[in-house]
């Protein structure tokens, strides 16, 4: 059977932490960096497809959403809300924070984020936050449900 490619989106406002979140993803076999944004409003904009993000072609539907907490103009929580809001609850959100504050990794997850990763400058760290994002998608995609069910557990 073929490996699935999954499409991420980065969503940070450090040109570094995207690179090097990329350069991780460099020898992935299931996921690709679709796209990249620097705030929570540009996430908002691509994922309606507004301004720049019309094209679907060009900027595919994510089935991975990587989110920074702190950035300008609307911030990850921020993100969090909206897709909640709008009822998104098949997009796969990772919080990925230079923040370790147990309450922004509760609150993450109660907003409806599968998981929290601490950013890391470590290249090894990276790699294995890669490989257990893989290993999300392939068990979701083993599960369809799974995605639903964290999430009903979660808006609880």
């Amino acid at each position: 059977m073929k490996r699935k490619r999954y499409a991420v989106l980065l969503v940070d406002d450090s040109d570094d932490d995207r690179f090097f979140m990329k350069l991780a993803m460099e020898r992935s076999r299931s996921l690709y960096v679709a796209a990249e944004v620097r705030d929570g409003q540009e996430a908002i904009e691509y994922l309606q497809g507004d301004g720049p993000f019309h094209d679907r072609a060009t900027f595919p539907w994510p089935d991975l959403i990587l989110l920074d907490l702190s950035m300008p103009r609307m911030n990850g929580f921020d993100v969090l809300r909206w897709i909640k809001r709008e009822s998104l609850t098949e997009l796969t959100v990772v919080v990925v924070s230079g923040s370790f504050l147990e309450r922004d990794v509760s609150e993450s997850l109660r907003m409806g984020a599968r998981s929290y990763f601490q950013k890391s400058p470590l290249r090894t760290e990276q790699k294995r936050i890669v490989g257990l994002l893989e290993q999300l998608k392939e068990k979701e995609r083993h599960s369809p449900s799974l995605n639903q069910v964290c999430s009903k557990s979660r808006s609880k």
